[in-house]
């Protein structure tokens, strides 16, 4: 599995906002992207620091919709709640677990 952890800094007040576009218009069109496996977004609301955490079978599937243009359109949704550029990396996921 692999993870692509995106680093947003937007604006403190426009916290629900940002969680609207997350949880409305992003992750159920992350859900039709081929090989993504799950999602989490944390926000530091003191900070105006959002991370989003996609999960994909494989680092060619997060690569592919990259290329597609499939991610910078997400990205593109916080723009008008952008303090800063959003950064990404990707990381291996050895090891992934959830207690249900």
């Amino acid at each position: 599995m692999y993870a692509r952890v995106t680093t947003f800094h937007l604006k403190i007040d426009k916290r629900k906002e940002a969680i609207d576009i997350y949880e409305n218009s992003i992750l159920p069109e992350a859900k039709q992207q081929k090989g993504f496996i799950g999602a989490s977004f944390f926000v530091n609301k003191n900070a105006g620091k959002f991370i989003s955490t996609t999960i994909w079978e494989n680092m060619e599937a997060a690569v592919a919709n990259q290329r597609t243009g499939y991610y910078q359109k997400q990205i593109d949704k916080f723009i008008d709640l952008q303090v800063v550029v959003p950064e990404f990396e990707g990381f291996d996921v050895p090891v992934l677990d959830f207690n249900n």
